[in-house]
């Protein structure tokens, strides 16, 4: 099937949950077990109540079969997210500090893993919807100050980056065509100039 090339340009939510799958997570196994080679990788001996990094993917298998629980990262709390979110209100022209897969990340643990969570489901959505909101709006007023050779994305998640990625590439090209349209007019004066000077 031939995709539409602003689709093409920029990764698939499936694919973006793929990579955040492939990242590494703390479980605390509820049982002990042996060591497995994948493909790629190595699940390593788990011990019964025994931290241990593992690909989320994996966390989540075991997770869904009862075999341990998933450690929240520190940062997806109500405290931590009310502070970001706080912080995106005071500073308008910056992005506060979170992960760069946030996003995807807490929408798979929010629905894979809610009774790890520390805090209730709802109030979690809530906020996190909140913080898109704000980003996204600052964002858009970001993009008022886009010049060619330059656009400050720093803070942004991969999820917020590949939401833009099909218009800045538009709008980057147009400013490009323009830049170089005024550059070309600039090289035709100058070559008048000198006509005019040698004509004298």
């Amino acid at each position: 099937m031939s995709l539409p090339s602003n689709i093409k340009q920029n990764l698939m939510p499936s694919e973006i949950s793929f990579m955040t799958e492939n990242e590494y997570i703390q479980i605390l196994p509820r049982y002990s077990m042996k060591s497995i080679q994948l493909i790629g990788t190595k699940i390593p001996n788990l011990r019964a109540l025994r931290r241990e990094k593992v690909p989320l993917w994996v966390a989540l298998i075991l997770k869904s079969q009862g075999k341990c629980n998933i450690v929240i990262p520190d940062w997806l709390n109500l405290i931590y997210l009310k502070a970001r979110y706080d912080e995106e209100v005071k500073f308008p022209m910056k992005f506060s500090d979170l992960p760069f897969n946030w996003i995807d990340l807490s929408k798979i643990l929010l629905s894979k893993a809610p009774d790890d969570l520390p805090d209730p489901v709802h109030q979690l959505r809530s906020i996190i919807q909140d913080l898109r909101e704000i980003r996204q709006v600052k964002t858009r007023k970001g993009l008022k100050e886009v010049n060619e050779s330059n656009i400050g994305l720093s803070g942004l998640s991969l999820l917020e980056i590949n939401e833009l990625r099909p218009f800045m590439l538009s709008v980057m090209n147009k400013l490009r065509e323009i830049h170089e349209s005024v550059r070309h007019d600039d090289y035709d004066d100058e070559e008048v100039i000198d006509v005019d000077d040698d004509e004298d």
